[in-house]
């Protein structure tokens, strides 16, 4: 497949994505296994977890 032919699929997957983000969102967080496994990488990044920590415990 040639380079832009990559650059196009992927545009035409972006463009079919943005409009349901939402849905997609809450159909891949509806699993637990999937909204543990994004929590732990979400508060694994230290800039994150800070503001978080902050806006909790104020």
């Amino acid at each position: 497949m040639n380079g832009w032919m990559k650059w196009l699929i992927a545009g035409l997957v972006l463009f079919m994505l943005v409009p349901n983000r939402y849905r997609l969102l809450n159909l891949l967080l509806g699993s637990s296994f999937l909204r543990k496994w994004a929590v732990r990488w979400t508060m694994g990044i230290p800039a994150i977890r800070s503001k978080f920590i902050q806006s909790t415990f104020r």
